[in-house]
């Protein structure tokens, strides 16, 4: 599926088509469609009967196997828990859910029983070596996609760095990550860059209003809490999601007059990933709101984040963002939930009381 905005940078690829480069490495912010794009270009290279415009057919044995997930001559590289359903983001951030188009390079996500890796793994890559040695089953190309790249660990990426600079025969490799500069500077060299970049604000309230069947201002406040991301704003669509959103708002909102124990007893349940993710925002805002610039992401909450930076300060604040930007690393593996939550409420309550004190 190619989301509406995404169509001119579409038409580009297709038209490059026959000389694309072998490596392709498409970044841009969370949640506008990226992997989705990735995929119906490896479906597109793939397929045996193309449209006029280079598009996939949909309709050959190519296409159909890529739909069932087991076209012979497509991998895909994935962390172990976004092979076993998850996005790799915790519900946080992003992409829709990675559908069928081909098998996974390894299934080397971990043995059973054990916690499934959140990395790409140098075994994962090593397996790509045999196929990308021989020829394609069906024709000479043959895709690998690694989604995110990010996710590759140290070793992982080391492995990869030959293989996408001397790929054999007909393999292309598409890239598909949020952080480009998390990736070594030589497996950037090694791929032509597609940037892409977030909708104009009209054109994602306008499609999110209609694909969430919502009022346009209702779209507009879920476009801004995540940054105008459209597909990280539809998961509010789902009432369970739009609850866990509007107890962590009003929770974040109330410090620090409500105290850190009743705050972390109400973020309790909630995965880490989402409070801090915006416990951030709303610290962004305030930084904005310090300097004379209107909130971002909660700018229904003007007079509210006005009177709190009025009591705090840029120094605090930013000393504050820097916290949480440590706190933000260690989500995925918080050594006590608990613990972790009232530091960091703490750290807001120093922040917010700075002038006071």
């Amino acid at each position: 599926m190619i989301y509406e905005w995404l169509a001119p940078a579409w038409q580009q690829l297709l038209a490059q088509r026959a000389t694309l480069h072998h490596a392709l490495l498409i970044h841009g912010p969370a949640g506008i469609g990226k992997s989705a794009l990735a995929e119906e270009l490896a479906r597109s290279l793939l397929c045996e009967s193309p449209l006029p415009d280079g598009a996939a057919c949909g309709r050959c044995s190519a296409c159909g196997w890529f739909a069932q997930g087991n076209h012979p001559d497509f991998r895909r590289l994935a962390p172990a828990s976004a092979e076993e359903g998850g996005d790799g983001e915790a519900g946080a951030n992003e992409e829709p859910a990675r559908t069928a188009g081909g098998t996974t390079g390894s299934k080397s996500g971990g043995k059973s029983g054990t916690k499934p890796s959140r990395d790409i793994r140098i075994d994962q890559v090593r397996a790509l070596e045999r196929f990308t040695g021989v020829g394609g089953h069906r024709g000479s190309t043959r895709i690998v996609l690694i989604d995110p790249a990010d996710a590759m660990n140290a070793a992982a990426a080391n492995a990869l760095l030959k293989t996408p600079e001397e790929p054999g025969g007909g393999t292309r490799f598409v890239l598909v990550t949020d952080r480009p500069d998390a990736l070594p500077a030589t497996i950037r060299s090694r791929c032509r860059m597609l940037a892409l970049r977030l909708p104009a604000p009209i054109e994602a309230a306008a499609w999110l209003a209609a694909d969430a069947s919502v009022a346009p201002a209702q779209a507009q406040a879920w476009l801004a809490a995540v940054g105008g991301a459209p597909l990280r704003a539809r998961r509010f669509a789902d009432p369970a999601q739009a609850a866990i959103h509007r107890l962590v708002v009003e929770t974040v909102a109330g410090l620090p007059e409500t105290g850190v124990v009743q705050a972390a007893d109400a973020l309790a349940d909630v995965a880490p990933a989402i409070w801090v993710a915006t416990l951030q925002a709303w610290v962004v805002d305030l930084q904005r709101v310090c300097v004379g610039a209107p909130p971002r992401y909660f700018p229904d909450r003007a007079e509210r984040l006005g009177a709190l930076a009025r009591r705090s300060g840029l120094a605090a604040l930013d000393h504050l963002a820097v916290r949480l930007d440590r706190a933000a690393r260690a989500v995925d593996h918080p050594l006590n939930p608990r613990l972790m939550i009232e530091d960091a409420l703490l750290d807001v309550r120093a922040a917010l009381t700075a002038r006071a004190a």
